[in-house]
């Protein structure tokens, strides 16, 4: 009986599977240039499953890449990221990175659409449009004017801010957005917290995209006649978002939502030569890994936090491998290597690494589960610290503020994450979720890209969320209606029982009044 239970399942992994070889080719627009380096991983694996489908890719990136992929073509867009306006992240908070980058959210859309590389590769005809949600929105005109199906692309959950292009309801009391640093099951504070800053993104979001499109009329980019921005942003296919869907706290989603985590992961290839001597070198008590991610620059990295880092790892019997972007570095103990690269996942799936120290990254994070290794986390800013909420509330890692950073809680969480073999067990079982699926986060991706394109759009997979309202989505206005309705009901009784009551009391008054006379 549980085999021909499976039989359906079964089906419908072939039928995927035989449509994904059916599809044609297509010449398909990749827009993110306004992206950071780690994000451009996810973009970039998203790109090489279709360009192995023989799909024509033309990546409109804002990093540069000297490598040649079979049917991907590179447009680098130089000067126009945000990303250079970036401050240290251990110096300021979300707010105040927000406020300095002001300037350039508002302006970065149009300066990349006018630029050479860009309007030259706009006179190609393409069959399709996949683009990241931010800062890209301008970018609607030409998807208007072409009339072609475009796709989102977020390299992350699907969070409040964009819940409204994903047609998908959203709920703060579940999910919070991740600039906030909120304990799980959230509190009845948490989750009013949550709803406010999830209102005041929405607003933001909207002010933003309205600045944007003032500065993309103002530059001619825009016509006259286009409609609204906040319409067109509207009216994609799908939305492809960086999360496992086997993995992630039950959330409601429609069709058009596209869950590819995990598609840059991959098994582990064997070591460089001199670094897989390094890493023999270490013996039983085997590697550490330790990495701040590309949006973090290391050498940023406050004094006082480099100096307990050093002097822990420096006590340790383990070899630590240090991604830091600079040659060398003062007081650098023997077990320590420094490297401005490496290759992370050949390193995360060596059997002699004992712990991955991260930012907390979401690409990192999914790498790490994928390959089953424990995490100690020390996030600096955006999703990490969500991240290392997650995963320390899953029981495969733990996590420090770095104002808690000191020698005793730096080494005595290193020392018993790698004594304790909870850590590591409960990371194998999620690396066996992981890879528990159907189909591979690419094949998956790929057919219902393909199925846009077979579909003309798929504009029969379209919620009707997106044409609601936020306060007919979520019934603000019945809810209002029946809190009105009720609290006039309540004082139309209470006005009658207190007429009824008056009524009496007049009538016994009298009748005393009379048994007197």
């Amino acid at each position: 009986m549980r085999l021909w239970a499976e039989v359906p399942l079964v089906a419908v992994v072939v039928a995927m599977a035989v449509a994904v070889q059916e599809a044609g080719a297509a010449r398909i627009l990749m827009l993110h240039p306004t992206s950071t380096r780690s994000h451009k991983n996810f973009f970039m694996a998203i790109a090489e499953n279709l360009a192995q489908r023989n799909h024509s890719v033309t990546f409109v990136t804002n990093f540069n890449s000297t490598r040649q992929r079979p049917n991907i073509r590179e447009v680098f867009v130089a000067d126009e990221s945000f990303t250079p306006s970036l401050p240290s992240m251990f110096n300021f908070n979300s707010l105040q990175v927000t406020r300095q980058l002001y300037p350039a959210l508002v302006t970065t859309c149009s300066l990349t659409l006018a630029a050479d590389e860009v309007q030259s590769i706009l006179r190609e005809e393409f069959d399709l449009v996949m683009m990241y949600p931010f800062m890209t929105e301008c970018f609607l005109s030409v998807i208007h004017e072409w009339k072609v199906p475009f796709i989102y692309v977020f390299p992350n959950m699907v969070q409040v801010a964009f819940s409204d292009i994903a047609g998908t309801p959203f709920f703060p009391s579940l999910a919070a957005s991740y600039f906030l640093n909120l304990e799980y099951p959230l509190t009845f504070t948490g989750r009013m917290i949550s709803t406010v800053v999830g209102a005041m993104n929405i607003v933001f979001s909207d002010f933003l995209l309205s600045r944007q499109e003032t500065e993309c009329r103002a530059r001619k980019l825009c016509p006259e006649d286009l409609p609204s921005l906040a319409e067109l942003k509207l009216k994609s296919s799908l939305f492809i978002t960086n999360s496992v869907r086997t993995m992630e706290n039950p959330l409601p989603y429609t069709p058009t939502v596209v869950h590819a985590g995990g598609i840059h992961c991959r098994p582990a290839k064997p070591l460089p030569e001199d670094l897989q001597q390094w890493v023999a070198g270490a013996g039983k008590p085997g590697v550490i890994l330790f990495s701040l991610g590309t949006l973090v620059k290391s050498s940023t990295l406050p004094e006082e936090y480099r100096k307990v880092l050093l002097e822990v790892f420096g006590s340790l019997q383990q070899r630590v491998l240090w991604k830091w972007d600079e040659d060398a570095m003062e007081g650098l103990p023997p077990n320590v290597r420094l490297s401005k690269w490496l290759p992370q996942q050949d390193i995360l799936g060596h059997q002699q690494l004992q712990l991955f120290i991260t930012h907390g990254g979401l690409l990192s994070t999914q790498e790490a589960s994928y390959h089953g290794v424990p995490v100690l986390g020390l996030p600096v800013a955006v999703d990490q610290h969500q991240n290392m909420r997650m995963v320390q509330r899953e029981g495969w890692g733990r996590f420090l503020h770095w104002e808690d950073l000191n020698y005793d809680s730096f080494r005595g969480n290193i020392l018993q994450m790698i004594g304790d073999t909870r850590f590591r067990d409960e990371a194998q079982r999620r690396a066996k979720v992981m890879r528990d699926q159907p189909l591979s986060p690419g094949d998956w991706t790929t057919y219902w890209v393909e199925y846009v394109l077979r579909h003309q759009g798929a504009r029969h997979l379209r919620s009707t969320a997106l044409e609601m309202p936020w306060y007919q989505l979520y019934n603000a206005d019945v809810w209002a209606v029946v809190v009105v309705v009720t609290l006039v009901a309540g004082v139309l009784a209470s006005w009658l029982c207190y007429r009824i009551l008056r009524v009496l009391i007049g009538c016994c008054c009298r009748a005393r009044k009379a048994k007197k006379d």
